[in-house]
C-alpha cells in the first residue's frame, strides 16, 4: 500500500512538473538589406493573429518598423545596422528578430559604365534642348569624348569617414569627401565640387545599377549664349562590381 501511494505521488509530481514547464520556442531570425531612405516589407512566418505584438528597434535613427496588413514594414533613415524585434506582449517574448542592414550601394566597389548609348530608351545618355538645332550634336560629341577616360573607373565609398576614391586603368586618381542622400550625390575633391542627381536603375544586367545625372545647362548657356539652350543634362550609369555586402561582410 505504501509503495502504491509513493508511486502515485511520484506520478503526480512528474505530471505537475510537465504542465508547469514552459514549452520551448525558437525565435524567428530574418535579415534584410535596404537602401537608405527606402521602405520595404519583411515577410515573416510568425502568425500575427495569435497574440498581440509590438516592434522595437535597437537604433531608431537607422530604421523603425510598423505592423500593417502585409507584415513588418521597415523604414530606413541613414546607413548602418540595427535589429528590429517583434515582441509578443501577451507572453513578453521575442517572436522574431530582423537584422536590418541599411546602405546606399550594394557593393564596396562601383564601376562607371559611362554615358548610355543613344538607343537606350530607358536612360537617354544626353538630354539637350536648344533653339539652334546645330548645337546639340556638337555638345553631345564633346560630352562623350570627355567621358571616355573615365569609363570603367572604380569608385569606393566609406560610409563611416565619408571619404571616396576614384581610379582608372589609365592612372587617373581622385580622393576626397562626399555627401549622399536618396536623390543626390556630391563629390568634393581638389577644391572642386561635383553634384549629381541620384537614382536607382532598373533593368541593369548582372547586378544593381545607379543613374547619376549632371546638370550642365548653365555651363553651355554661357558657352553658346545665342543658341537658345534651355537644358543640358548628362546621365552616367554606375554599377556594382558584384561583391555584395551584408552586415559588414563581403562575399
Amino acid at each position: 500500500m505504501k509503495i502504491s501511494s509513493l508511486l502515485l505521488i511520484v506520478l503526480l509530481l512528474a505530471s505537475s512538473y510537465g504542465c508547469s514547464e514552459e514549452e520551448p520556442y525558437e525565435v524567428e531570425k530574418k535579415s534584410v538589406s535596404i537602401w537608405e531612405g527606402d521602405t520595404r516589407h519583411a515577410f515573416i512566418e510568425t502568425d500575427l493573429t495569435k497574440h498581440n505584438y509590438k516592434l522595437e528597434s535597437e537604433n531608431q535613427e537607422i530604421a523603425t518598423a510598423i505592423l500593417d496588413e502585409m507584415g513588418v514594414c521597415i523604414t530606413t533613415y541613414k546607413s548602418g545596422n540595427t535589429i528590429i524585434r517583434l515582441i509578443d506582449t501577451d507572453n513578453n517574448k521575442i517572436a522574431c528578430e530582423i537584422s536590418v542592414y541599411v546602405k546606399y550601394f550594394n557593393s564596396p566597389e562601383i564601376f562607371n559604365w559611362g554615358i548610355p548609348l543613344k538607343d537606350n530608351p530607358d536612360y537617354p545618355g544626353v538630354i539637350i534642348k536648344a533653339a539652334d538645332l546645330r548645337i546639340p550634336p556638337k555638345i553631345e560629341i564633346e560630352l562623350r569624348e570627355k567621358e571616355k577616360p573615365f569609363i570603367g573607373a572604380t569608385y569606393t565609398f566609406n560610409q563611416k569617414t565619408k571619404k571616396f576614391t576614384m581610379k582608372t586603368d589609365s592612372g587617373i586618381f581622385r580622393e576626397g569627401t562626399y555627401e549622399w542622400d536618396i536623390t543626390s550625390l556630391t563629390l568634393m575633391y581638389d577644391n572642386k565640387t561635383e553634384k549629381f542627381g541620384f537614382n536607382f536603375a532598373t533593368g541593369i544586367s548582372l547586378g544593381y545599377g545607379y543613374v547619376l545625372q549632371s546638370d550642365k545647362t548653365s555651363e553651355y548657356q554661357q558657352r553658346y549664349p545665342d543658341a537658345g539652350i534651355t537644358e543640358v543634362k548628362v546621365n552616367y550609369v554606375w554599377k556594382d562590381n558584384g561583391i555584395i555586402q551584408l552586415g559588414g561582410l563581403t562575399f
